[in-house]
C-alpha cells in the first residue's frame, strides 16, 4: 500500500512540474465549468461568449518554466488559427505567487512578442489565485483544454512533453482542435 501511495505522489510531482509524456485525455466528454473572468484590458469574458466556437483554454502562469517552454509552440498553433473564426484561445493566468503578477503578464507579453487573450483566474475558497484552475480540475501548469462548440471538454493536455519536438507536439495539439472542429 505504501508504495501505490509512493507511485500516486511522483505522478501527481511529476505531471505537474512537467516532466515526462504529456498526459492527454481523447476521451472526454465533460461539460466545462461556467466562467467569468476579466481580462488583460479589464473586460469580461465569459465561457457562453465563446458559444458555436472551438475553444482552447489554457492555464499557465508567470513563473511556471514549463509554460515558457510550451508557450511558444502554443503561440505558432493560435496564430495559425488567428482567421479561423470557429477557433479561440483563451489564456488563462493562474496560482500567481506575485502581487504584481499582472505587470509582469504584460511585461511577459511584451517581451516574446505574444499576442493572447490573457484572463485572470480568480481566487478560490483558499484566498489562492485559483478559481477557475480548481473548477476545470488542472493538477499542473501549463494545462491545456480543447473545448468543443457544445462547451464540452473533448482534450486535456497536462504538462510540457520535452521528447516532443516542437512541430510533433504542435501537430498533435492541431489534430485534436481539428477533430474538435468537427463534433
Amino acid at each position: 500500500m505504501r508504495t501505490f501511495f509512493f507511485y500516486l505522489l511522483c505522478f501527481f510531482i511529476f505531471t505537474t512540474i512537467g516532466y515526462g509524456k504529456t498526459p492527454v485525455d481523447t476521451t472526454l466528454n465533460i461539460p466545462a465549468p461556467q466562467f467569468r473572468m476579466v481580462d488583460i484590458n479589464g473586460k469580461v469574458v465569459s465561457l457562453s461568449d465563446f458559444k458555436n466556437k472551438t475553444l482552447i483554454v489554457y492555464f499557465w502562469a508567470t513563473w511556471c518554466h514549463y509554460c515558457h517552454k510550451d508557450l511558444p509552440m502554443v503561440n505558432k498553433v493560435a496564430k495559425q488559427y488567428a482567421k479561423d473564426t470557429t477557433v479561440a484561445f483563451l489564456f488563462v493566468d493562474t496560482r500567481e505567487k506575485s502581487a504584481d503578477y499582472k505587470t509582469l503578464v504584460q511585461k511577459g507579453m511584451e517581451k516574446h512578442n505574444f499576442d493572447f487573450h490573457v484572463v485572470f483566474d480568480e481566487k478560490g475558497k483558499d484566498s489562492i489565485q485559483n478559481k477557475y484552475y480548481t473548477e476545470f480540475g488542472t493538477i499542473g501548469i501549463p494545462t491545456r483544454f480543447v473545448i468543443d462548440r457544445n462547451s464540452i471538454i473533448r482534450y486535456k493536455y497536462i504538462g510540457y512533453d520535452e521528447r516532443l519536438t516542437e512541430e510533433e507536439a504542435a501537430a498533435l495539439f492541431i489534430r485534436s482542435i481539428e477533430d474538435t472542429k468537427k463534433l
